[in-house]
């Protein structure tokens, strides 16, 4: 799929006589969430499959040779906007405080092992937020899922990413507790009319 992207390009550019334009590959990367084939398995295998390439200087046949790639991301960006896709927020090598998500070998020669992450990352409490388990009418809480997914990041909770399989109850849990954690472990920002709390 690389190659034929780059090469349609390249055959375009031609076809209207511009053979001189210097063609460099802004973006590319592959998201962990969003869908059942965007999770670290499928990106592991990505990124080996196109480093590995890169690495080889062969290019493709249409664009022999060097190949200028620029990975996307580096790390997951929470407040990314998700006008294109929610997966837009699940792009990065790294998780979003800057732990490795899986081994590469950048050098393309698949002699993975784990990048080095983040140091002194200051994290919050163990602490989490959750729906009270007396609360029996989901139906209720619809207006709180909307606002915290409003300004949280539920985007691992639609159809087919990594939690969309979570029962009702557990998707509320997980809402609430991404806005808290989102808002520092602020219990100020996170009332819900009482219908959740703090956990250990």
């Amino acid at each position: 799929m690389f190659d034929a992207n780059l090469d349609t390009l390249t055959y375009s550019l031609k076809k209207v006589g511009a053979h001189d334009v210097k063609i460099v590959v802004g973006e590319i990367g592959w998201p962990i969430d969003d869908h059942k084939h965007t999770n670290a398995k499928m990106a592991h295998k990505f990124y080996n499959r196109l480093l590995k390439k890169l690495a080889s200087n062969q290019g493709t046949p249409l664009h022999p040779g060097y190949i200028e790639v620029y990975l996307f991301s580096l790390t997951n960006e929470n407040r990314k906007s998700i006008a294109s896709g929610n997966f837009d927020r699940h792009l990065g090598i790294f998780r979003y405080d800057g732990q490795p998500k899986y081994p590469l070998d950048f050098s393309g020669q698949l002699n993975e092992k784990m990048s080095v992450g983040a140091k002194h990352v200051k994290y919050m409490s163990h602490q989490w937020f959750a729906l009270k388990d007396d609360v029996k009418n989901l139906k209720t809480m619809k207006g709180n899922m909307d606002y915290t997914c409003g300004l949280g990041d539920c985007t691992s909770l639609s159809n087919g990413p990594t939690c969309n399989k979570l029962s009702e109850r557990k998707k509320l849990s997980y809402a609430f507790n991404m806005y808290f954690q989102m808002n520092e472990q602020s219990v100020e920002a996170c009332h819900f009319n009482g219908a959740a709390k703090t956990t250990k």
